[in-house]
């Protein structure tokens, strides 16, 4: 695994735990969650963008594209 490949699984980790926290879901629903909506792919294409900011704020973007793709969040 390349230094940038193993920054992204770190990035997904990280998100998968803070979307588990903020949206009060068991890791398997999250994960399932994300695996369904590309959110996976999502954060694989756009880390340039996305590690530029908080983990926070990329959590915050995945939000926007969740809602977007009418995935209710609650």
């Amino acid at each position: 695994m390349s230094p940038r490949q193993s920054d992204i699984a770190d990035m997904k980790c990280w998100l998968l735990r803070l979307a588990q926290k903020r949206w009060r879901m068991p890791a398997v629903r999250v994960t399932k969650l994300f695996s369904e909506a590309g959110v996976y792919d999502y954060v694989t294409e756009l880390y340039d963008l996305l590690h530029l900011s908080s983990y926070e704020r990329a959590l915050d973007d995945i939000e926007t594209y969740l809602t977007a793709k009418g995935y209710s969040l609650c």
